[in-house]
């Protein structure tokens, strides 16, 4: 578990002070969107999207801000606790900060805003809930390092079975097709693409129509009802758990927050 001391989600263009990150604790920076640069012993990192920096304790470092004009992303601040120990994890044993591109943006940033709601709400036992999280977030960073990059052509497999499920998200996806979209056996695809990205087949699929579904609620005219057929849920039921499993609300909660903006 880890003691958390700050969870920032940030947007837009960032004023053109540095911002010193402190060194008494570990930082962790994912960048969804644009890029953010970092100075620390007189070099400079520069972050990209879906770009992941760790920062070990013991090492002054700053943000250069307005330097990445239009961007997002998500920082936390934190400490190890209890039993958990630098010992634990490879990750927590660096001693010169780390940056990373991660394959599996979407289970990332499924994890990162749970705990940036969780932060944000502060309902009862926020704290332990957001250790526990992090804990889940760095474990899974951690593996995706320990197995080092990804081979060229098992990425284009991924980003082929991605553009793939963009353009059938609706309709039942499974992994005789997308291993037919790659041309290898349905096994291999489904395995694949577990290991790369984090997620079944199924499970993205999931979080790319709750994405749609979110967007819709928030900015269409469509019921929910209609939301849900329009995604290929026959059952609304299940949409409804789907929903609230990975957005954190109820499809009619969001709906009727768009409601009391007009």
């Amino acid at each position: 578990m880890f003691n958390i001391f700050d969870i920032r989600q940030e947007r837009g263009i960032l004023g053109q002070d540095s911002r010193t990150l402190g060194a008494d604790c570990y930082s962790l920076i994912w960048v969804r969107f644009g890029q953010c640069s970092f100075t620390y012993r007189g070099k400079t990192i520069v972050c990209r999207k879906n770009e992941l920096l760790f920062i070990p304790p013991g090492i002054p470092a700053a943000e250069l801000r307005g330097s990445g004009g239009i961007r997002e992303s998500m920082m936390v601040r934190f400490s190890p606790s209890g039993a958990f120990t630098t010992g634990s994890l490879p990750l927590l044993a660096r001693k010169e900060p780390l940056r990373w591109v991660t394959h599996m943006p979407e289970l990332l940033l499924e994890k990162l805003l749970i705990i940036v709601d969780q932060w944000t709400e502060r309902d009862r036992y926020f704290s332990i809930m957001c250790a526990a999280l992090l804990t889940e977030l760095i474990v899974t960073i951690n593996r995706e390092v320990d197995e080092g990059e990804k081979a060229p052509s098992s990425i284009q497999h991924i980003e082929r079975m991605k553009h793939y499920i963009e353009e059938h998200y609706r309709s039942k996806i499974t992994k005789n097709e997308l291993g037919s979209c790659i041309r290898v056996s349905p096994n291999y695809a489904a395995a694949l693409f577990r290991k790369v990205t984090g997620l079944t087949i199924s499970e993205y699929v999931h979080l790319k129509r709750m994405k749609t579904a979110n967007y819709m609620l928030r900015h269409s005219k469509l019921s929910v009802q209609d939301i849900s057929n329009h995604l290929g849920y026959s059952d609304s039921s299940y949409f409804n758990r789907v929903f609230k499993r990975l957005v954190g609300k109820l499809p009619s909660e969001v709906s009727a927050e768009r409601t009391n903006r007009e």
